[in-house]
């Protein structure tokens, strides 16, 4: 039995590719606790037709109420621009921009990856987003650009972000990023952040 609705809006980042059941998911267990979940895979992104999806993304973010950012190894919805910021990336750009509380999910990946750079002493440009080579395609000579689909240098951009890895460690603040492997990890988070409803009303009138 769902509980009764508390009208907090919680915006879910638009991070669908190969990620559709475990975001429906993360959509009943939010609804099921009350919340209005605004989350573009399940159609509940408020749309403007005069806007851009990405226009349409980042205005949802600013009508929310608290911000459930999802880091996964591979790019999330839409890139409007080659080799331009996901539309993942500036939902989360927004969120933080605007101070909006916030609760974030990385995958292990990502994270492994963000910890192998800096022990290699590597920055971003050591991952390639795409990987290229020359292959014969009707006798003649062709270069494939295939993207990176291990994990990509944006989404460990948005990880240090969250993270916020630029700051002195004694001025971070809300820089958790909590690292899962499966929806076990995934749900646990998500009810010991979002089923105690009366603490997130506390976090948001504070």
């Amino acid at each position: 039995m769902n509980a009764e609705r508390n009208h907090i809006k919680v915006f879910v980042s638009s991070t669908v590719y190969e990620f559709e059941t475990e975001l429906s998911r993360v959509f009943a267990q939010l609804d099921g606790y009350g919340y209005d979940v605004c989350m573009s895979k399940e159609g509940t992104v408020p749309l403007d037709s005069r806007l851009s999806n990405l226009v349409n993304c980042v205005n949802a973010v600013e009508e929310c109420n608290v911000f459930l950012g999802i880091i996964r190894p591979l790019l999330g919805t839409g890139i409007l621009e080659r080799d331009g910021r996901s539309i993942t990336a500036q939902e989360f750009d927004r969120a933080i921009e605007i101070g909006m509380p916030r609760f974030v999910l990385a995958d292990y990946r990502v994270e492994f990856a963000h910890k192998f750079l800096n022990l290699m002493g590597q920055d971003l440009s050591a991952i390639p987003n795409y990987r290229e080579r020359v292959i014969e395609k009707d006798g003649e000579k062709v270069l494939e650009r295939k993207p990176n689909l291990v994990v990509h240098g944006e989404c460990v951009e948005v990880y240090r972000l969250a993270i916020q890895n630029q700051e002195d460690p004694k001025n971070r603040v809300g820089n958790w990023a909590q690292p899962y492997k499966d929806y076990e990890d995934i749900g646990r988070f998500v009810e010991a952040q979002f089923k105690d409803v009366e603490r997130i009303k506390m976090l948001l009138n504070g």
